[in-house]
């Protein structure tokens, strides 16, 4: 690809803010490159739906109401793993210091893999729990 900038050189690099194809730092500090017009030349992202506040409690409440997801909660092999999960993701203690909330997340999420059917840490209780969690979550209630 041929710098947008120059038309010259045969292009290394991507600029972060408009995306022209650019050889050298010359050419990404010249005049000709400039973000005066940028609002304008790139797209803007459609707007994500923010779930209302009510749907997100009705859902939860429905978990939480579930007399399996109950009897689920209070085995305390259970406990034990959604505690270890909590911890993940909230003490600073139980993992790296520096890591940020999406490092945290990963470590959780590959905790839950580990703990799910053919995982390292297989237990199939969690896994029973997970996939209750899920079929409530992903049904609709008639």
């Amino acid at each position: 690809m041929i710098c947008g900038i120059c038309k010259t050189q045969e292009s290394k690099y991507k600029c972060p803010k408009c995306s022209i194809a650019y050889c050298s730092i010359a050419c990404y500090k010249s005049p000709d490159h400039s973000h005066e017009n940028i609002a304008t030349t790139i797209p803007t992202k459609p707007e994500l739906k923010i779930p209302d506040v009510q749907e997100h409690d009705d859902k939860f409440g429905r978990l939480l109401q579930d007399t399996q997801i109950q009897y689920f909660l209070k085995q305390p092999s259970l406990q034990i793993h959604l505690l270890t999960i909590i911890k993940i993701l909230n003490d600073a203690s139980f993992t790296q210091k520096n890591l940020t909330i999406e490092q945290k997340q990963d470590v959780a999420n590959l905790k839950i893999n580990d703990l799910r059917t053919g995982g390292v840490e297989e237990n199939e209780l969690v896994e029973e729990f997970i996939q209750r969690v899920l079929y409530l979550l992903y049904t609709t209630q008639d």
